[in-house]
């Protein structure tokens, strides 16, 4: 129990005590990944990448721990804790940060289409990852905001936005128009609202969009999208395999790469 509660804090109670459904399914979703040692799942990671894309895994952890910035992200983080004004609890991990920058690194897309942008913490991280490639495109989708809360570029180093393009909207209205315009894709990232059905449409929505050599990501993959889906599979994990696609979760990331058999085996524990 120790455990599931390590890291609560006021501002967390506040929220479960207005919304004691998602308090619920915050605590599954700790208990699901307590199953899971955190530098296992990196090495995991990373021979995934090695193997898959012939890449120096190693050099590029080396990089981004090294980098300035990850010194400038961790100063954002800090600086956000302690923010006067209301401000939303989900800003993507450590570990997932971490992830989508070996991950972008690795494979190298050019056009990366992201729905779920919060504060920037993953799209600083794919945009800093573009950067290093020598290029790219990332393209979000989000809401909106409450004006009296952080900006959704909070995380975003400003030598970095202009390689970033953010609309303000509905996925459900913006995605389909955003990916005829954008061509093939050769990576769809999701973060954003997650319950079955939505996630379940924008794999849909997103898919035929990738090019023969695409990543279809998403966060959260493990977290239960509902009380009734606690005890049944994850839209993503359930996504995959209905499609035959290759897929792989490691730590809270899902990882598919349509282009790959889907007999291909899966990365081991």
């Amino acid at each position: 129990m120790r455990g599931l509660l390590a890291g609560i804090n006021a501002t967390m109670v506040k929220k479960a005590v207005r919304d004691p459904r998602r308090a619920v399914l915050r605590l599954v979703l700790r208990s699901r990944l307590g199953r899971t040692d955190v530098e296992t799942e990196r090495r995991r990671l990373v021979s995934f990448l090695s193997k898959r894309y012939d890449i120096d895994d190693l050099a590029l952890l080396a990089e981004y721990r090294q980098s300035s910035f990850l010194d400038w992200f961790r100063k954002q983080r800090a600086a956000l804790e302690r923010f006067p004004g209301p401000y939303r609890l989900g800003t993507t991990g450590e570990f997932g940060c971490e992830a989508l920058y070996l991950l972008v690194r690795a494979a190298r897309p050019r056009t990366i289409v992201e729905t779920g942008v919060l504060y920037g913490a993953s799209s600083a991280h794919m945009l800093a990852a573009l950067a290093r490639n020598g290029g790219g495109q990332l393209y979000s989708v989000e809401l909106g905001r409450d004006p009296r809360e952080p900006s959704h570029d909070h995380f975003v180093p400003s030598e970095l936005r202009h390689q970033w393009r953010l609309i303000i909207g509905d996925s459900r209205r913006e995605l389909p128009a955003l990916l005829d315009r954008c061509g093939p894709i050769d990576m769809f990232y999701h973060d954003s609202l997650h319950t079955f059905d939505h996630m379940t449409w924008e794999f849909e929505t997103a898919l035929p969009h990738l090019s023969p050599s695409g990543v279809l990501a998403s966060d959260d993959v493990l977290n239960p999208p509902s009380l009734a889906g606690i005890f049944r599979a994850g839209p993503f994990p359930a996504f995959c395999p209905a499609r035959h696609v290759f897929h792989t979760t490691i730590h809270n990331l899902g990882v598919a790469l349509p282009g790959e058999p889907a007999s291909a085996s899966q990365v081991p524990r």
